[in-house]
């Protein structure tokens, strides 16, 4: 009883659909772009892995904003571009690696206190190269 009442089920939804096959085996393959090839392909690509690398300049310190809020963090250079080195300060802004931080952020120079303004204007000053410490060419 239940096979007879499900081959007319399916007798049914054949008219109403005629584009379902009769049996589970009967379907017919074509391609959809009237080739023989299949125009889908598929490219795997190995992702890499992206190394980050930062250039601490100073040891953990806290570093104070004109507000007076502090905050625990290493003071990163910039990258170096075109073979220059690397700055400190760049566009009136320093790069942080505040504690426990997994990037770093920007703080404009200017919301530094004063002191911590004069220690980063003495380290920019002390990277410099000293014009009588070059050697003359040989």
């Amino acid at each position: 009883m239940a096979a007879m009442a499900l081959s007319i089920g399916l007798a049914v939804a054949q008219e109403q659909n005629p584009s379902l096959p009769r049996t589970p085996t009967a379907f017919e393959t074509r391609n959809t772009g009237g080739t023989a090839e299949p125009e889908v392909s598929i490219k795997k690509e190995e992702s890499k892995a992206k190394t980050i690398t930062y250039t601490a300049v100073t040891e953990s310190r806290e570093w104070k904003d004109t507000s007076g809020k502090v905050i625990r963090a290493h003071l990163l250079a910039f990258e170096a571009v075109d073979g220059d080195e690397a700055l400190l300060v760049r566009d009136g802004n320093i790069r942080l690696l505040v504690d426990g931080a997994k990037q770093f952020s920007l703080l404009p120079l200017e919301k530094l206190c004063a002191e911590d303004r004069t220690y980063i204007g003495n380290l920019v000053a002390s990277r410099k190269p000293q014009a009588g410490s070059q050697k003359a060419p040989e």
